[in-house]
C-alpha cells in the first residue's frame, strides 16, 4: 500500500479508493511531456513522462504504487490539434508504469506544446476483497 500522507475519503462500495489525476503539456518535437503538478505539494502522482523513441508514445512513472487499478476513468485533451486522442498501451499501477499513445486518427502524434493532456485514474489502495 502507498503511504500517501494527507488524502480526503472517497465514497464507495468499496474502501480505500484514490483518485490519481495528472496534467501533461507537450514539449515539442520529441521531448518528454512537461509535468504540470511538479512543483505543487507532493509532487503530482506523475513524476516522469518520457518520450520514448516511438512516435506518439510516452512512458509515464507513477509516484507511488498500487494495488489495483479500478478504472481509467478518462483521458481528455484540451489544445490545438484537431482530432487528438489518447489510450494507454499498458498500465500497471503496482509496477508504477504506464505507456500512452497520442493519435489522430490512426497515426501516432507527439503531443503539441500548445496539447495537454488531463488523466484521471481510480486506483485502491488495498489488496482486500478485489
Amino acid at each position: 500500500m502507498a503511504n500517501r500522507g494527507d488524502t480526503h475519503p472517497i465514497m464507495g462500495v468499496k474502501d480505500n479508493l484514490h483518485l490519481l489525476t495528472a496534467k501533461l503539456t507537450g514539449a515539442g518535437g520529441t521531448n518528454d511531456l512537461v509535468i504540470n503538478e511538479a512543483s505543487n505539494r507532493g509532487g503530482g502522482e506523475v513524476t516522469a513522462a518520457e518520450y520514448d523513441g516511438t512516435t506518439g508514445q510516452y512512458a509515464l512513472t507513477f509516484r507511488h504504487s498500487y494495488p489495483e487499478l479500478k478504472s481509467v476513468l478518462g483521458i481528455e485533451i484540451v489544445g490545438d490539434t484537431a482530432g487528438l486522442q489518447a489510450r494507454f498501451l499498458d498500465i500497471d499501477v503496482a509496477a508504477k508504469t504506464a505507456t500512452i499513445l497520442f493519435e489522430v486518427g490512426a497515426t501516432p502524434t507527439v503531443l503539441a506544446a500548445t496539447d495537454t493532456a488531463y488523466i484521471n485514474l481510480l486506483v485502491r489502495n488495498s489488496g482486500f476483497n478485489t
